[in-house]
């Protein structure tokens, strides 16, 4: 092993060192930055009209600029205990049937028709279904939905086009369906192969499930394959984690995305059943678990992408890492080809980098009320300031590549870093001191004890939740 990934693995697991830090770093609500500013400060008053507008303004400059495709469906089959996406939990087919033909349809002629009508013809290069679960859909429909989208989508001109896979309800034969569509990337909802932990999380798939579906040929078809992971679950632990990546490791998905679970009961009141037998895991052995998972990875020769992400070296998502060109968003690490997003279906959201966010209604009656009215089901949005496009991209320079250079900053957006932001890295001195950063007059560089803690060090650049705590020095 290369000296230097030994010493940042080692370097890297002095936070189980000091639980004490642990503690102090997770004592106060810190948020994952997919989209800065945060959605609860976005604003309802924020119409379809402004949705119309914003897509008018935006496109005239900006002609050019890769732009990702977003489709969200809202149904499964079987409720995952962990789940936090926006979804809804039928055996109904005739239900999904309904959305699709009826709604996210009329969804789609608007969109084609405002596109139309003001001469937009944006650049679209990824294609992202997501949900949910996209593989819900059954072959009869799949193909009305992506034979809709070619009406004013280019498959051509696509790069990715990445489809949502829940292991249990496909075949080897409907991944080689999805790639004659057009797929060619695929993403895996694993979470966790112990079979305990699968059984508090209500989701039961042994790797030898996973294992029949990745046969040589949806290989072939597919080189870039991602796992989703979930660390904290209940009845993780060092020697479970250790088996589920040992899993992983014999699997070889191309991507990795080692995701930190999110417990909320008191919005998704369902998760109380994953604590019946034991409770979440505590802030020390959440990071005991993310830790021993990183440390396999790496030593299995995968790179860490990000705060949660990892990929093998030949895997485009590295490349991007080395370039500085990969971003953090609601699909995880992604390689950043396309930051815009044009999103359709309930919830889903969208953004027009250093101008505009806007989501789609949750519920799916306000959802359905908007389209019957020939309205974009439009719930929230945002017109964004300088100060949000230049605050958004240092906590995901933060985030994503744990360091700022100040130079990048000042030639990009013509202000010196160190006054624009002189309060910030005066409260930055609190972690330095803690070995969590360095600080120079060029660049702030997260520790490799730093990285665990890169949402905390990016909420200090975040003027929305402006929370001046971490005074006391472990």
């Amino acid at each position: 092993m290369p000296h230097d990934i030994e010493y940042t693995l080692s370097e890297s697991a002095k936070v189980l060192q000091n639980a004490n830090l642990i503690k102090k770093y997770h004592a106060n609500l810190v948020y994952d930055y997919t989209e800065y500013p945060t959605k609860g400060h976005w604003s309802e008053n924020f119409s379809d009209i402004d949705y119309k507008n914003a897509i008018t303004e935006w496109f005239p400059k900006n002609k050019t600029k890769p732009v990702l495709f977003y489709v969200h469906t809202p149904f499964c089959e079987q409720l995952c205990n962990f789940c936090l996406c926006s979804k809804e939990i039928t055996q109904d087919y005739e239900r999904v049937k309904e959305y699709l033909y009826k709604y996210l349809s009329k969804e789609l002629d608007l969109l084609e028709d405002h596109l139309i009508k003001n001469k937009i013809n944006f650049n679209f290069k990824e294609i992202y279904f997501g949900g949910g679960s996209p593989t819900y859909y059954r072959e009869e429909e799949f193909k009305f939905l992506i034979n809709r989208i070619k009406k004013f989508i280019n498959f051509d001109n696509l790069g990715d086009f990445t489809v949502e896979v829940d292991p249990r309800r496909v075949n080897e034969e409907r991944l080689i369906f999805y790639h004659e569509m057009g797929v060619n990337r695929l993403s895996f909802g694993i979470q966790d192969f112990d079979p305990g932990v699968q059984e508090e999380i209500n989701r039961p798939q042994p790797p030898e499930m996973v294992d029949k579906l990745l046969t040589k040929k949806v290989r072939k078809l597919f080189p870039v394959i991602n796992f989703d992971l979930l660390i904290g679950l209940p009845r993780q632990n060092i020697e479970t984690i250790t088996k589920t990546i040992n899993s992983v490791v014999e699997l070889k998905p191309s991507q990795l995305q080692t995701m930190y679970v999110h417990y909320k009961p008191g919005t998704r009141k369902y998760m109380i059943k994953m604590v019946r037998n034991e409770p979440m895991l505590d802030f020390f052995d959440r990071k005991a678990v993310f830790q021993k998972a990183s440390e396999l990875l790496i030593k299995s020769g995968y790179t860490r992408a990000g705060f949660e992400s990892y990929s093998l070296p030949e895997d485009p998502l590295t490349k991007s890492m080395v370039e500085k060109k990969a971003v953090y968003n609601s699909l995880g690490t992604q390689k950043g080809e396309a930051t815009n997003f044009i999103a359709v279906g309930s919830s889903a959201h969208g953004v027009l980098n250093d101008q505009f966010y806007f989501q789609n209604y949750y519920e799916q009656p306000l959802y359905r009320k908007a389209l019957d009215e020939d309205r974009f089901p439009i719930y929230r949005g945002l017109k964004m300031t300088e100060d949000d496009t230049i605050r958004r991209e240092v906590i995901r320079h933060i985030r994503t590549f744990f360091n700022i250079e100040f130079g990048y900053f000042t030639k990009k957006y013509s202000k010196k870093f160190t006054n624009y932001f002189d309060e910030e890295l005066n409260r930055l001195k609190v972690f330095e001191k803690d070995n969590l950063l360095k600080l120079s007059d060029n660049n702030i560089i997260l520790t490799p004890l730093g990285e665990h803690f890169s949402p905390q060090i990016a909420n200090v650049f975040d003027i929305y939740n402006d929370q001046k705590f971490y005074k006391k020095i472990i």
